[in-house]
């Protein structure tokens, strides 16, 4: 069983019947604040997602699909990110800082509003 907490790690967001969370469907859901550092979230699905101000540092995302999510404020820093997807995806003041973006899937991703090292 696998909690998602916010970033105070006091309020439960959600809790999960799976071992990990690599590949896991957290499609639509609300995880606004989610605590994930550290976390394996490759080949998740996170589409349509809102995670407003999430902390996915030093995160493993590769091939994650962040389509269509709500991503703003959220924290990428040290993150792997290799091959996720993010069209459609809200990046307003999203930091990626020490992030290799050029291994993400970024055709058709508006990264004008992202902070970045």
């Amino acid at each position: 069983m696998i909690h998602i907490y916010d970033k105070k790690g006091f309020q439960p967001l959600l809790t999960l019947q799976c071992e990990r969370l690599v590949g896991a469907d957290l499609s639509n859901q609300q995880l606004n604040e989610a605590s994930l550092i550290e976390h394996d979230l490759s080949e998740a699905n996170l589409q349509n997602t809102s995670l407003v101000h999430a902390d996915f540092r030093i995160a493993k995302l590769i091939n994650t699909d962040f389509r269509g999510a709500d991503l703003t404020g959220a924290d990428f820093s040290n993150a792997i990110l290799d091959g996720a997807k993010l069209q459609g995806a809200k990046l307003a003041s999203a930091k990626f800082f020490h992030v290799d973006l050029g291994k993400l899937d970024l055709d058709g991703v508006d990264m004008s509003q992202i902070q970045k090292l």
